[in-house]
């Protein structure tokens, strides 16, 4: 009995370290911020219309601006965006 609850100890032990090491580097996956050009292009759009300065104020709250955040900023001023750029 003494066996299995180390077993299991070692096993969730094992996965939290896993959890807790793959989470930065999830984040740097997944949160990479865009180009300079597509940034700016964002920008104009918000300087064109304020009503757009609500979004690129959420975009902006982690500290960078995100491909889908530039895209939703972009579509909405009807612009075309493409993740290559």
């Amino acid at each position: 009995m003494n066996r299995r609850i180390m077993t299991w100890g070692v096993i969730l032990g094992l996965m939290a370290m896993v959890f807790f090491v793959s989470w930065p580097v999830w984040k740097w996956l997944k949160f990479k911020p865009v180009s300079a050009s597509l940034y700016e292009r964002a920008k104009a759009a918000v300087e064109k219309n304020s009503r757009r300065q609500r979004a690129w104020d959420i975009a902006l709250q982690d500290g960078g601006l995100t491909w889908p955040e530039a895209k939703v900023i972009l579509e909405s001023a009807g612009e075309k965006a493409e993740p290559d750029e």
